[in-house]
């Protein structure tokens, strides 16, 4: 099977956003920035993270910007394809406890007082992110 048409992206789009999320998977879909554009102007999260991951295979402007529309996209934007940490994930990913704790973890790599803020917000996310503060806290002595 060759690369998708534009015509053949958007009817896939229309029939199953998470077909089309696969065909980007399999990496059956051209890079160019009219096809970037298309697939983040579809809205779909998953279409446009998957893009930048496989496709790009590097961060975009544009797909960080839907990604940023979710917390759980922003952290995996920021672990996956930034591959550091940047001020407009972070902030995305602390509003909800369990991206915010994973992308203090795993991104940032220490505590942050942003990244706390958001994990706590939840007692659960709250209580492992005391924990791991507290192990962090323990390698640098």
């Amino acid at each position: 099977m060759g690369k998708l048409t534009k015509e053949e992206i958007i009817l896939l789009f229309l029939e199953d956003p998470y077909k089309l999320a696969d065909e980007i998977w399999n990496k059956n879909v051209p890079k160019s920035d009219e096809i970037r554009t298309l697939i983040c102007d579809l809205g779909s999260l998953d279409c446009a993270y998957w893009y930048a991951r496989n496709i790009d295979k590097s961060p975009h402007p544009d797909t960080r910007r839907e990604a940023c529309k979710d917390s759980k996209y922003a952290y995996y934007y920021a672990a996956c394809v930034d591959k550091e940490p940047r001020s407009d994930t972070r902030s995305a990913a602390c509003k909800d406890p369990v991206p915010a704790h994973c992308y203090a973890r795993d991104v940032d790599k220490s505590p942050r007082s942003d990244t706390r803020q958001g994990a706590c917000k939840d007692p659960y996310c709250k209580k492992e992110y005391e924990e791991w503060e507290k192990e962090c806290s323990l390698k640098k002595t």
